[in-house]
């Protein structure tokens, strides 16, 4: 999805893993992604993998990401539309 101004770019703030259970090769794993939260400069996601065969829960994470110019290398706000895009396809589910 693109935020409106080349010259910015979503970049890693802080990533937190917990490993729940092993995967081996070649097990079906799903991944489940969702924007959990989006802020003034920030959006947090919340995401999960579980093993397909018996829908263990493998993984989870927490990832934020900061919205930057990066000629100034210093957060900028997310635009409204970009927000208002999220929102729509979130849901109420989508803090902010």
């Amino acid at each position: 999805m693109d935020i409106g101004d080349e010259g910015q770019e979503f970049v890693m703030r802080a990533c937190t893993i917990d490993y729940l259970a092993p995967a081996v090769f070649d097990d079906l794993i799903e991944v489940y992604v969702r924007m959990a939260k989006i802020g003034r400069t920030s959006v947090t996601y919340e995401l999960a993998a579980y093993r397909a065969h018996d829908d263990e829960l493998m993984v989870t994470a927490t990832q934020t990401l900061v919205l930057v110019d990066l000629d100034e290398r210093k957060a900028v706000p997310i635009p409204e539309s970009y927000k208002e895009a999220i929102h729509a396809f979130e849901g109420e589910a989508l803090a902010t």
